[in-house]
């Protein structure tokens, strides 16, 4: 989905068709591709394994993240991601089906909801900046190679694990870029009481787009972050061992 994203980005930033998207837009574009019923059913069967895989991962600690306050939390915020996916590939699943899916921002519809609540403001405003916050972690991911950590790299070759430790710095610097965007719009939102200033994917590349070079090094930076998802299905550790005891 994010090699899909970010392809349509490249074809607009080239000027040579495509356009900016989200999600639900790249499943549109998968599911008009050639075999794209089957290759939509393949993408909303992955996001439903990815959902089960990081709830259940989360549950287990499957990844000996520990149970200290700050591993928990990290726990909780995967459950959350898997729980995101599933509903993605849930939409999938309605999408192959009837062929129909609405259009509606996802970012501005919570935002709305979000502004009607009691303190809305404040919880829409630190909602951005916990967004960007995320997205600075994102940065700091990229530039130390600490995503690396949960890859066993020893049975790729020496060119093999060069490319994807540049695509993987590159993609996921891409990929903050995108969500730092995001949580200003949020924050923006919230701080001037309208939610028709927030946005998700889609929105943040529109505003990117305004600037030609940035934008065609992110649509790229999509492409690379994908590729790097694909590696991380071969190579990740997807169970740690048990530390053992010195004594």
């Amino acid at each position: 989905m994010y090699i899909t994203v970010g392809f349509l980005a490249v074809q607009a930033a080239l000027g040579v068709g495509g356009g900016t998207t989200d999600a639900k837009g790249a499943m549109r574009a998968i599911r008009h591709a050639p075999f794209g019923e089957a290759s939509l059913l393949i993408v909303a069967a992955g996001l439903m394994g990815y959902a089960a895989w990081r709830i259940a991962s989360a549950i287990t600690d499957a990844e000996r993240r520990g149970d200290a306050p700050t591993s928990l939390a990290v726990r909780a915020g995967e459950a959350l991601r898997g729980l995101v996916y599933g509903v993605l590939g849930a939409w999938a699943l309605k999408y192959l089906l009837d062929e129909r899916m609405e259009r509606t921002d996802q970012a501005r519809e919570l935002t709305r909801r979000a502004l009607m609540l009691p303190a809305g403001r404040w919880i829409v405003v630190i909602t951005g900046l916990g967004v960007i916050g995320y997205a600075l972690y994102q940065l700091y991911r990229a530039a130390s190679g600490k995503y690396l950590k949960r890859l066993d790299l020893s049975s790729a070759g020496d060119s093999t694990r060069a490319w994807i430790e540049h695509l993987g710095r590159f993609g996921i610097a891409a990929r903050a870029i995108v969500f730092g965007m995001i949580g200003m719009l949020i924050a923006r939102a919230g701080w001037e009481l309208r939610a028709s200033e927030a946005g998700g994917v889609e929105k943040s590349l529109d505003i990117i787009a305004n600037y030609a070079v940035i934008f065609a090094v992110v649509a790229a930076g999509l492409i690379a972050f994908g590729v790097l998802q694909i590696a991380t299905a071969r190579y990740r550790r997807m169970r740690l061992p048990v530390a053992r005891s010195d004594t």
